[in-house]
């Protein structure tokens, strides 16, 4: 066990969103050796993480009171749990992660092997079968879960067209799920070494999601994954609200942070360093092991016009008056000196 004070749990709440109370019984379980926000302990786990928070990123312009739909992560060693803010998003993460293949041939969608081994109150939990994998969406109560299914399986799947991997085999992978790993993600495939070298930073931005909404005035993200020079690359777009609260620099101060964030250096920064003209900025992120880049493009912009009144409202609501004391911008940026900051 490590005892943390509450200096250590008031910063993890930043990154992740709980309760002071949830972070300090998290922090109590931790060993002395695990950082505050602790990495997985098995790489099966990283990899997973990687994909959920890809497939996050993905569902572009879903517009929600949280950006990503993720309203606090709860990190720990063998396990992630997400809660999520509303049905229609339970049922947009569901759809791009539970396997499905189409009856009349084609790849596999989501994840192969993954499955809902256990429903709680309000919580279920997903892995994948025969890995030291451990994924818990949390949020609703029980009767809501079995709706955001259905209603997965209503907006996006036929049945009758589609073979739902796991629920017509819950406790084996299908031959086509084999196949498609084997196919897909085969470990000796120079494409796939690179995203599993590189894995540790999706898994890491998936454990500190909350950043997005607690130190920043984001109201919208979506993002992507590449390969550049032999690295994984994520892009992450993010929207913010203009001239009010704190901007996305805090972002990128909280990702460098030597105690709570990741192993990242600033490489590269455009855009105007006084937030109060609004302009687009751009941070390049690296990490020294060269196995990973993090692009973050920001910018100030009017909510979309399909967004409803209600909605805005509500996100105006939880946006933070103010950006941490603890996140210096000017040290940030002074890691810049000697480097390209055009």
């Amino acid at each position: 066990m490590c005892a943390y004070g509450q200096s250590v749990a008031l910063n993890r709440v930043k990154y992740t969103g709980e309760s002071i109370q949830q972070a300090r019984r998290a922090l109590d379980l931790l060993d002395e050796s695990a950082g505050p926000i602790p990495a997985p302990a098995h790489e099966a786990q990283r990899r997973l993480e990687a994909r959920v928070f890809l497939g996050l990123l993905e569902n572009r312009n879903a517009c929600t009171r949280f950006p990503l739909g993720i309203v606090s992560v709860q990190p720990a060693p063998n396990l992630v749990t997400l809660q999520v803010d509303s049905v229609v998003r339970a049922a947009e993460i569901l759809f791009g992660l539970l396997p499905t293949l189409p009856l009349e041939g084609g790849e596999v969608h989501g994840v192969p092997g993954l499955r809902i081994v256990k429903r709680f109150r309000t919580a279920i939990e997903l892995r994948v079968l025969g890995q030291p994998t451990q994924l818990r969406l949390s949020g609703l109560p029980y009767s809501l879960w079995r709706m955001a299914e259905e209603q997965m399986l209503s907006k996006w799947i036929d049945p009758f067209a589609m073979q739902l991997c796991w629920r017509t085999s819950p406790s084996t992978w299908t031959t086509a799920e084999r196949e498609h790993f084997t196919q897909w993600e085969d470990d000796n495939d120079p494409f796939v070494q690179v995203q599993n070298r590189g894995a540790w930073l999706g898994s890491g931005l998936l454990r500190r999601t909350a950043l997005l909404h607690t130190v920043a005035n984001t109201y919208l993200a979506d993002g992507y994954r590449g390969a550049a020079f032999g690295l994984t690359r994520l892009v992450v777009r993010s929207s913010h609200v203009r001239g009010q609260g704190p901007g996305p620099h805090h972002i990128a101060a909280a990702l460098v942070d030597p105690v709570f964030g990741l192993p990242l250096r600033l490489t590269r920064f455009r855009g105007d360093t006084d937030q109060k003209y609004g302009s687009d900025q751009q941070f390049v992120l690296t990490d020294p092991d060269k196995t990973a880049l993090l692009d973050l493009r920001a910018s100030a912009e009017r909510p979309p016009s399909r967004l409803s009144p209600e909605l805005w409202q509500s996100i105006l609501r939880r946006l933070p008056n103010e950006g941490s004391e603890n996140l210096s911008y000017s040290s940030l940026l002074a890691g810049l000196c000697g480097v390209d900051a055009s």
